[in-house]
């Protein structure tokens, strides 16, 4: 019985460890912990000896959202935009929740929603009404009078959002 045991426990350590080495090889980079600076991707130079780096035109927030370069990161609950037509503010679809769940912008302005749920989502209400949303997807409005949009998810109403768009 005992050498059973020992028998088992070997064969048992040899396929852990066979199951996790496969892990490693992976080539994508593991998304940075909230808090946590993203390490740039090293490119090796091009054929012809270029070591120039490329140019990035796009960054990721520490949630992982895309934005373009020069826009300010969303972290209230509630943010004034900049000016209106200057920049496209997001808001995540995270966790079935709106994230900022209430905006304030300037006429003009634009957001974008990105899914980041598997679960499908869409944004609708106030005159806002996008087709289904699926993980990846965007939804983009421009606002051009100013009021209050209240908006749900119909497929999870208690997602809720607002947009107070101001003069």
């Amino acid at each position: 019985m005992r050498t059973e045991i020992i028998i088992f426990l070997i064969i048992f350590g040899v396929l852990f460890a066979a199951g996790c080495a496969g892990y490693g090889d992976s080539e994508e980079v593991a998304p940075a912990a909230p808090g946590e600076e993203e390490a740039e991707a090293i490119e090796p130079a091009d054929e012809a000896g270029n070591d120039e780096e490329p140019e990035m035109e796009e960054e990721e927030t520490e949630t992982g959202a895309e934005v373009e370069e020069g826009a300010e990161e969303e972290t209230d609950a509630e943010e004034p935009a900049a000016g209106a037509g200057e920049e496209i503010i997001d808001v995540e679809i995270r966790d079935f929740t709106y994230i900022p769940d209430t905006l304030t912008v300037e006429a003009g302005q634009t957001i974008r929603w990105t899914n980041y749920d598997t679960a499908i989502h869409n944004v609708v209400g106030s005159g806002l009404e996008s087709d289904t949303l699926q993980e990846g997807d965007t939804f983009t409005f421009t606002f051009e009078e100013e009021g209050t949009y209240d908006y749900i998810c119909t497929f999870h109403p208690w997602m809720e959002g607002t947009v107070i768009v101001e003069a």
